[in-house]
């Protein structure tokens, strides 16, 4: 069985602890070559029975909040890992010494290292309260820089593992080429293939040369997609020349960086697939034609989550597990029931619908990879050296360059350059999309702190418009007039556009104060509701899972007061015949 060596591979040379501790010399004690992790891979693989080898190939769901011994999830946690030998889970939420802690107890109760993921698209600061969150995708492209890239993955890297994660599932390698598409926004690097791969090279790089494993997402592509029929499947309409020269030529830059894991989407190509319209999660033609066949990767296929009704309905909660792997997946990620879909599949594999050499080549790589990292020699974590490497003042200060070199004045109309002597009273409005959404105050604090605001109108959905005209008389007196857009896509839906109600009124605040700047926190799209006369700025993060959003308040009053100036450049396209 022949296994991919990373691209720049130091997992196998450079040892956790060396990494962590910024030290170049090796450390065999923390981390295993490929000959050694080859070994114990396959001396593991041999000790297992068919129900272990499916367990290995499950990946579970959980949180790392703080959890008691005798709680119900910690009862069921560990008896996937003593009873079932689950391969791995993926935690969401927590604190670092919180989760770190949980994992220890866990990883300890497990016949076979666990291996850890999460989804750090944001960097650590995503999932674990106090790490660091950085801007998304977009903004390293904006910025134009493969260092900032490559930081960024060094800072998750070494957070995530001294947390006790050892795979992130990001980067998201989708080509953004349409701006009304509402799945990806500044999820992606844009819409330019070799930029978007030297940025997702660097990140890769980033993450894997300091002892943690990234992930190309969400193959085939959702940068141009539809819903399917009445479903929120997604379907890819592209002919199959535009499909190979954009989606899998950004995939297929991942490939070449090395990167250990991709996942793949419930997403069909049908012109790439004889005209099949079953998503890649299910599809051979995609899994197996074109990733492992065209696009060369050897690498550990895992589908994206497995529980979503839409799939539970279509496939069948274990069904589509089995089908999943019939198509080259090596790992089942967060199904409807984890020991259902063990049964299930060891089923299938007595029943010869799966053969024994598909599951353990799968469980072969994961071993493997396991091996790689160390973990068969140490898989817990030391939770008193958590804070001298989670959330550093180096990373914080990393945080805010990316967001002041990404920062990206869309449209100046003569606003800019400014300084704060220039600005005089200021009336801020803040328009929000959402309800349940607690960006808009944190911001306005930090405007009101640092910039002349002489009042601050929050507009919230729903709010009736003749609570606006107060707004438009204190724009209409003062000297500037500031625009916060917290107006993120809706999944599926829309790209993030102002509701009629809010449009008028806009139009009406810049009519009476022509002096105007509108700052959009995480969508640069919604310029489509933001009338032509006023300047527009635009900030990389969406907030939640999809990047640091609060960083931005900052650097936009560093603009606003001229000591910085913007030179991020935008990587999309804002309108369909730009």
């Amino acid at each position: 069985m022949t296994r991919r060596s990373f691209a720049h591979g130091v997992v196998g040379t450079l040892g956790y602890a060396a990494v962590a501790a910024g030290c170049m010399e090796e450390q065999p004690s923390l981390s295993a070559g490929e000959t050694d992790a080859q070994r114990w891979a396959d001396d593991t693989l041999a000790g297992l029975t068919l129900r272990e080898k499916v367990a290995q190939m499950v990946c579970e769901q959980m949180r790392g909040d703080y959890t008691a011994t005798d709680s119900s999830d910690y009862a069921y946690w560990s008896e996937l890992v003593s009873d079932y030998g689950v391969g791995g889970f993926v935690v969401y939420g927590g604190t670092p010494h919180d989760t770190a802690s949980l994992l220890n107890r866990l990883q300890s109760l497990s016949k076979v290292p666990l291996l850890i993921s999460s989804d750090f698209e944001g960097g650590p600061g995503q999932q674990f309260a106090g790490a660091s969150e950085f801007p998304a995708n977009m903004a390293f492209s904006a910025a134009g820089s493969e260092d900032l890239a490559f930081r960024a993955g060094k800072a998750g890297a070494l957070e995530g593992r001294a947390i006790g994660v050892h795979v992130t599932y990001s980067p998201v390698v989708d080509v953004q080429t349409r701006p009304d598409n509402p799945v990806l926004s500044v999820r992606s690097f844009g819409k330019d293939v070799e930029l978007l791969g030297r940025m997702a090279s660097a990140y890769i790089r980033g993450y894997q040369e300091n002892g943690m494993l990234a992930t190309a997402k969400h193959f085939p592509g959702r940068g141009d997609v539809d819903l399917f029929g009445d479903t929120e499947f997604l379907i890819n309409r592209k002919d199959v020349p535009e499909f190979e020269n954009e989606d899998m030529a950004a995939f297929q830059k991942a490939v070449d960086a090395g990167v250990t894991f991709v996942m793949s989407e419930h997403i069909a190509v049908p012109s790439a697939t004889f005209g099949s319209e079953f998503p890649a999660s299910v599809e051979e033609q995609l899994a197996t034609g074109w990733l492992r066949e065209r696009l060369g990767f050897t690498g550990i296929l895992t589908t994206d989550d497995l529980w979503y009704p839409k799939v539970v309905e279509r496939f069948g909660a274990e069904q589509a597990g089995v089908l999943a792997i019939q198509a080259g997946h090596d790992a089942l990620l967060k199904p409807a029931n984890a020991i259902a879909m063990i049964e299930a599949v060891a089923a299938a594999v007595e029943a010869d619908e799966i053969a024994m050499a598909r599951i353990d080549d799968a469980v072969g790589k994961l071993l493997y990879w396991k091996a790689r990292l160390g973990l068969h020699l140490e898989r817990s974590v030391d939770l008193d050296r958590i804070p001298s490497i989670v959330g550093t003042r180096d990373h914080r200060e990393l945080v805010q360059e990316i967001a002041e070199r990404s920062i990206t004045v869309v449209r100046n109309d003569g606003f800019f350059p400014t300084r704060a002597n220039a600005l005089g009273s200021i009336t801020h409005v803040s328009f929000q999309k959402n309800e349940h959404d607690d960006a808009p105050v944190e911001v306005a604090r930090k405007l009101e702190t640092t910039l002349p605001i002489v009042e601050t109108y929050l507009v919230r959905p729903g709010m009736d418009p003749a609570r606006f005209d107060h707004a438009v008389r204190s724009a209409e007196i003062s000297d500037t007039l500031v625009i916060s857009l917290f107006n993120q896509r809706t999944v599926y839906r829309d790209n993030g556009q102002l509701r009629p109600p809010e449009r008028e009124l806009l139009r009406r605040l810049v009519a009476a104060q022509p002096k105007a700047v509108a700052m959009s926190y995480g969508n640069p799209y919604v310029i489509e509701s933001v009338p032509e006369r006023m300047a527009f700025v635009v900030g990389y993060g969406e907030g939640g899972f999809y990047g640091n959003q609060i960083v931005y308040a900052d650097t936009f009053i560093r603009l606003m007061k001229g000591e910085i100036e913007a030179s991020g450049k935008l990587p999309v396209d804002l309108t369909a015949s730009a």
